[in-house]
């Protein structure tokens, strides 16, 4: 039997099923027991439990799927099983097949938020984004303070050209995961601490001072933080640690919180360059293999202004848990703000061509150590990738004079894809085969130097990284580029 028969009978089969899926994030250890005990009926043993989730977390997603289904088809109303392979649909790309099993997913168990959320990323997936909304609504009905279903929706929202509404929604999270009372208080970027980390949060509170804004407050916060730096004896830089008690303590609510957001508001006019050449711009996008292109002046002037302030002065560079000592900030965790959706919709809208319906998925600003250029450290920017999207838009905000070398600090990509059949783990976050599935591929590869308001557009299955970087130190001169991802990678 072919392969792709043998798919269609097993897609048929499914659809006949009672079944249930999550979002692969949501597979726990805790859940199995949790789902076993909820269950009518007999349940599968604790041993076939484990063995799929050793399967599952250990990304041998092929494994995983027998072991699903061949639960399932004993206990059919066991959800958690179902719900395993439903994660595993949406790793390896069957979006149609997880839509099946999470559809029965609700139906089984009408009150678990986690279904409706799963549901609904499915749906927004595919597209059917009216679908997608009630899903996660209704999630948020029955779990009111499910911060991931406020961001899923938020999203959906943005597709859907409804920016305020969408706002309320990333702020929800963003006032969940990180308010006065977060659901999860002891999450990592509370506990844990960097060098990188904290040298970071130092230099942006000085630089609220010297700005004017709280001048006191900010500069107690500066030197409270570096009393405790003096305090920790650092490994490397990059590496993370757990803080004390007393140091968790000394920094109280002030540490990876949104203690300051400055305001970027929507412009009343157009906010990229006046005089973008935008069919030029497209013919040279499409002239390239696989769809890659650059240009300069991408924002107007006062959005380039707006945007540098406020990521500057905002404290929301709350991930810091990149090997390379780079901070990220994320739509749900205060990067939203009314400019930068505008920005995502105003370029969509001016490259028809390109952007065609794809919907904004994602959307970060990552900011760089100056330190990165010297060799006895580990800071570095981001390695070679791939993302899981139809297009990729790069663009950067520090001031050029920051760049000690012209020719470098900009982008490098490659003239090879990211094979369809990989996951997303696998083509952005394994370098090791990445640099091999390079070596089998072509050598050819466009540097794109580094230049402040130059964007880059190009088919997110290209592997890319991040150049040499040499940049002045000092806050202000750290380097700083903004990613926003369109539609999804087709397989």
């Amino acid at each position: 039997m072919s392969k792709a028969r043998a798919r269609e009978r097993k897609k048929a089969r499914l659809a006949k099923r009672p079944a249930a899926t999550v979002a692969p994030r949501d597979v726990h250890d805790s859940d199995s027991q949790q789902l076993k005990l909820a269950t009518n009926g007999a349940s599968p043993s604790q041993s076939q439990l484990n063995r799929l989730l050793e399967h599952y977390q250990s990304g041998r997603y092929g494994d995983a799927e027998k072991s699903a289904i061949s639960i399932t088809e004993q206990f059919p109303h066991h959800q958690f099983s179902w719900k395993v392979l439903g994660a595993v649909f949406q790793e390896t790309g069957r979006i149609s097949e997880s839509v099946v099993v999470s559809q029965k997913s609700v139906e089984l168990a009408p009150q678990d938020a986690e279904a409706h959320n799963n549901l609904g990323n499915t749906l927004k997936d595919l597209g059917r984004l009216e679908e997608a909304e009630a899903s996660f609504r209704q999630a948020i009905a029955l779990k009111p303070d499910f911060a991931e279903a406020h961001s899923h929706l938020a999203f959906t929202l943005v597709a859907k050209g409804l920016t305020e509404s969408a706002l309320e929604h990333f702020k929800r999270n963003l006032d969940l995961e990180r308010g006065q009372n977060p659901v999860n208080p002891h999450h990592k970027s509370f506990r844990l601490i960097s060098k990188a980390k904290i040298d970071h949060d130092i230099e942006q509170f000085e630089y609220l001072a010297a700005s004017g804004y709280e001048t006191e407050r900010f500069h107690e916060l500066a030197t409270r933080y570096k009393k405790i730096s003096s305090e920790i004896n650092w490994p490397l830089d990059t590496e993370t640690l757990p803080l004390s008690d007393q140091h968790l303590n000394v920094l109280g609510d002030t540490y990876n919180r949104p203690i300051h957001i400055l305001e970027a508001p929507a412009l009343g006019e157009f906010s990229l360059g006046d005089n973008l050449d935008v069919n030029k711009i497209t013919e040279d996008y499409f002239e390239h293999e696989f769809g890659l292109t650059y240009f300069d002046d991408f924002l107007s002037p006062t959005a380039l202004k707006s945007l540098q302030e406020f990521l500057l002065g905002s404290t929301i560079w709350f991930d810091f848990f990149h090997t390379g000592g780079y901070m990220g900030a994320y739509l749900k965790d205060g990067l939203a703000s009314p400019l930068i959706l505008q920005i995502a919709e105003d370029l969509r809208k001016s490259f028809p061509k390109i952007f065609k319906n794809h919907p904004l998925i994602q959307l970060w600003a990552y900011k760089y150590d100056s330190r990165a250029c010297d060799k006895n450290n580990s800071y570095t920017g981001i390695n070679v990738h791939a993302d899981a999207a139809a297009i990729n838009v790069n663009f950067w905000i520090t001031p050029k004079s920051a760049n000690l070398d012209p020719s470098s600090g900009g982008l490098v990509v490659y003239n090879a894809v990211a094979p369809l059949v990989w996951n997303f783990d696998a083509y952005n976050g394994n370098e090791k085969k990445a640099r091999e599935e390079l070596q089998n591929s072509s050598q050819k590869k466009t540097i794109v130097p580094y230049n402040e308001n130059r964007v880059v557009l190009f088919n997110s299955s290209l592997w890319h990284e991040t150049d040499k970087i040499e940049f002045k130190e000092g806050y202000e001169n750290r380097r700083i580029n903004l990613t926003m991802l369109f539609g999804r990678r087709e397989l």
